[in-house]
């Protein structure tokens, strides 16, 4: 445990966190890293808690890393956030092709107990183009990731300190709330061109996107029933 120097949690089955683990292992001894993996809804260890590494990492994780395991770094504990700094929080994608965005970007930040609210590390950013969906600003963003991933952990390896940037978090973390009431659809109360953005900004394959609401019931909107190229 003393030889710790990265403990990463990722999503399991997920072919960027496999990336991120294998650049762990070019640059990290065996015995100088630990890669927990899993879904949403699984437990983390109570033993994780006796580690004292000294970076916990993030990326693309299933968990809210809780406070008395960031409390657990020695050194930082710093998370790998797939928008800019204008896109805090949950739906980050949808909100930038909603808002017409023109530029996007990938977030290394510090964790604190209030998500995407920590300084930030280090920042990288693309262009979206005006035929963007959720899916392909998904995996231009996963790339730039693993970049940032890439970089951060060379650093680390060497014994670097991190990145340090001047850019903060231009707002409050979008909520799974404010998610879902962008892909509402109300045809009596929004025009023809809202409605386009709200669908555009909703569809994402093999998940439900816009919907309408009569009574108590949704009616979702078709939706293309094939696996993502981004998981």
């Amino acid at each position: 445990m003393g030889n710790l120097k990265v403990l990463m949690f990722s999503k399991k089955s997920n072919i960027f966190c496999d990336y991120a683990e294998a650049i762990l292992k070019c640059n990290f001894k065996t015995d100088e890293f630990l890669s927990i993996r899993g879904n949403v809804g699984d437990e983390l260890d109570e033993e994780l808690y006796l580690h004292k590494p000294e970076y916990v990492i993030s990326f693309v994780s299933p968990w809210i890393i809780p406070k008395n395991l960031l409390d657990c770094a020695q050194k930082a504990a710093i998370n790998f956030h797939p928008g800019s700094p204008e896109y805090p929080g949950t739906g980050c994608y949808n909100f930038a092709l909603y808002e017409d965005s023109k530029k996007y970007g990938v977030t290394v930040h510090h964790m604190k107990e209030k998500v995407d609210s920590g300084d930030i590390v280090m920042t990288s950013y693309f262009d979206i183009s005006p035929y963007e969906s959720v899916e392909t600003l998904k995996l231009k963003s996963m790339n730039h990731l693993l970049y940032c991933f890439e970089k951060i952990a060379c650093g680390i390896a060497l014994g670097e300190p991190l990145p340090t940037s001047n850019e903060t978090w231009m707002r409050k973390p979008f909520t799974r709330k404010e998610m879902y009431e962008l892909f509402k659809i109300d045809p009596a109360k929004h025009s023809d061109k809202e409605i386009e953005k709200r669908i555009r900004a909703a569809e994402y394959p093999g998940f439900p996107g816009a919907f309408a609401e009569i009574g108590d019931r949704k009616y979702y909107l078709p939706y293309e029933n094939r696996k993502s190229i981004v998981d």
